[in-house]
């Protein structure tokens, strides 16, 4: 039988902003083109695959205030933004998707009787990378590492990972966060590395080819003087 989610349990992030609070709705779509090859004789039609393609949309309501998604969104039309999308409790391996996207539409509407509203959509630029949660979005004060990843094999076509910092705070705070990979769970190796974090709404995308070995965990490095940083990583094995 299987484990269904309910959609309350979703988080989304947008270029370091955790905008779940704003949403309604987010689907990350996927499709692929198909290409007729039916050739004379053919009684019925055959065709191939063709190239693949991937949007990003989310619905929600409307806040205007210089900290909420009305000017982060409105700022970056035409743009390309960041997003991960975790699909079920934000846990070390959820379900999520990371996505780089030119923002295409922003709509803002209001009608009598209703909520102000608005309408996110975006053109994803590589591919829709299917993720696991590696550090959910929590707050950490240390260095440290996260507990390792089992994916029960290792994969042979690289990697992307979606880095999105929601808040941070002290007095010059740095924030260094990896991607590490293991064979066996105990001695790890740097896979994938951000650049280095000193504020909050900070993101980036991150990507490697060749071997990813079958455990996957972060390491981060924190310093200044009484830092505090809420960030959020996933991984996703292409």
């Amino acid at each position: 039988m299987p484990t269904f989610t309910h959609g309350k349990e979703a988080t989304v992030f947008i270029n370091g902003y955790e905008v779940s609070d704003h949403l309604s709705s987010v689907t990350v779509s996927g499709e692929a083109d198909t290409v007729e090859v039916s050739t004379l004789g053919s009684t019925d039609k055959s065709y191939i695959g063709g190239m693949r393609d991937a949007t990003v949309s989310a619905e929600g309501f409307y806040a205007g205030s210089s900290s909420d998604i009305d000017s982060e969104m409105s700022t970056n039309l035409g743009a390309t933004t960041t997003w991960t999308a975790v699909m079920e409790a934000d846990a070390i391996g959820a379900t999520a998707y990371g996505v780089r996207a030119i923002e295409t539409t922003y709509e803002v509407g209001a009608e009598i009787g209703g909520a102000v509203a608005i309408t996110i959509e975006g053109q994803v630029t590589e591919r829709r990378e299917a993720a696991r949660v590696l550090h959910p979005n929590g707050s950490e004060t240390s260095t440290g590492t996260t507990t390792g990843l089992d994916n029960s094999a290792s994969t042979a076509n690289g990697a992307a990972a979606y880095l999105q910092v929601t808040a941070a705070s002290g007095t010059t705070p740095t924030l260094d966060v990896k991607v590490q990979h293991s064979s066996d769970g105990t001695t790890y190796a740097d896979l994938l590395t951000f650049t280095q974090v000193t504020a909050a709404n900070a993101y980036e995308r991150v990507a490697t080819t060749g071997t990813v070995n079958r455990y996957l965990r972060v390491e981060f490095t924190i310093g200044g003087t009484s830092p505090d940083f809420t960030f959020h990583v996933a991984a996703a094995r292409l």
